[in-house]
């Protein structure tokens, strides 16, 4: 059988082909004045993105997100500083293990997997906590598929610890919910790979007003993720660095193609409509839904042995999806709905899933796809 590749993972996600086009024939030095117009319209695009009030700066660099939420965090912090780290899963993890690299004490408020926080234990976990620099949480654990209620969290920390800076791993979260750096937030980071919908390569900060106040006092050591190096060669229409060229061009290229299609807001509203009408399928099977408070990013179906049905997946339709993370590989099925995926993708994925289903074993209490169809009619009226 003819295989078609098709990817319906978190990240990367479905490639946008004007983004993709862009990008091939990015032929451009990036000290030129060519280069600096391209940068200057991709970083307004942006800023439209992230829906960015005045006196916010956005940072955009050449690395994954990870390195994203490495350079927030040393822009935040100094040598023998704490921090607080709201930890619900892997990613969540991850911002410890960049704490931890750099020597700072963390002090961890935890949630189960699939779990998100409760607003009452986590006030008494920061009111009990000592002074900390900054605090650290998900928007969205994509290894999961929960949504924090970051904002409310956010309010909680500035009520007890009002110096703290707070820095969000929005990289699921941007372009999926409505979620913006005013809400009360200081570093909101995100990656191409995502909503975007290119390839991967290029992180972006958000920064709010207080967290480019504090740039210049004492921090973690910090060469090619100083955000005050990048931010000056940013007002001059350029990045500190060799940057990802054709990625620059891309992300151009997908800010404009956004702007014809409603902006942010379509994005959010697609995830959401993507999301609604793969879960109509997943209540019609009687399979379970992972995450107790879940996001618009992605469903997290659980399936024990779920690593051999992806592999068929892959191997024998070309389909890929996601395994589980951390403690939860081989007990997951992660189908993505955000960025540039549309309803036949959704029913698309409903229908191989069924089929893989049926030849691995799995019961299902009854078909989803008509479910599904329910939901997104609405589209072709």
């Amino acid at each position: 059988m003819l295989l078609k590749p098709r990817l319906l993972t978190p990240g990367p996600t479905p490639l946008l082909p004007e983004g993709l086009a862009a990008q091939s024939l990015a032929t451009v030095h990036h000290r030129t004045p060519e280069f600096r117009a391209l940068f200057r319209s991709a970083r307004l695009g942006l800023r439209r993105f992230y829906r960015l009030d005045e006196g916010e700066e956005i940072a955009i660099l050449s690395c994954s997100g990870t390195g994203g939420l490495e350079a927030a965090l040393v822009n935040a912090s100094a040598p023998g500083d704490t921090v607080l780290v709201a930890s619900a899963g892997k990613f969540g993890e991850r911002w410890i293990k960049i704490a931890k690299g750099y020597g700072l004490a963390v002090v961890e408020v935890k949630a189960a997997y699939g779990e998100t926080f409760d607003l009452d234990a986590f006030r008494e976990a920061v009111k009990a906590a000592p002074k900390v620099a900054a605090f650290c949480v998900q928007e969205h654990e994509s290894s999961t598929g929960v949504r924090h209620p970051v904002k409310a969290m956010a309010a909680i920390l500035r009520e007890h610890q009002p110096e703290a800076l707070v820095l969000v791993d929005a990289i699921t979260g941007v372009g999926v919910h409505d979620v913006k750096l005013s809400d009360g937030f200081d570093a909101l980071v995100c990656g191409s790979q995502k909503a975007l919908a290119l390839q991967p390569g290029l992180a972006f900060l958000g920064l709010s007003k207080r967290f480019l106040a504090q740039l210049d006092a004492p921090h973690l050591p910090r060469f090619y993720f100083d955000l005050r190096n990048e931010l000056k060669a940013h007002e001059g229409d350029g990045t500190a660095w060799t940057p990802a060229i054709g990625l620059i061009a891309a992300l151009d290229a997908a800010c404009r193609w956004l702007d014809t299609q409603g902006g942010v807001e379509s994005l959010i509203t697609n995830a959401a409509l993507q999301a609604r009408a793969f879960r109509a399928a997943l209540a019609e099977w009687g399979l379970p839904m992972f995450a107790m408070a879940p996001g618009d990013a992605l469903t997290a179906v659980s399936v024990h042995g779920s690593s051999r049905i992806l592999k068929s997946l892959r191997d024998k339709a070309g389909l890929s999806l996601a395994n589980g993370q951390g403690e939860m590989e081989d007990h997951l099925i992660r189908v993505a709905h955000l960025g540039y995926t549309d309803g036949l993708d959704t029913l698309m994925v409903i229908q191989a899933l069924e089929m893989a289903f049926a030849a691995h074993g799995v019961q299902l209490a009854a078909p989803g796809g008509p479910a599904a169809q329910a939901v997104l009619v609405q589209t072709l009226n």
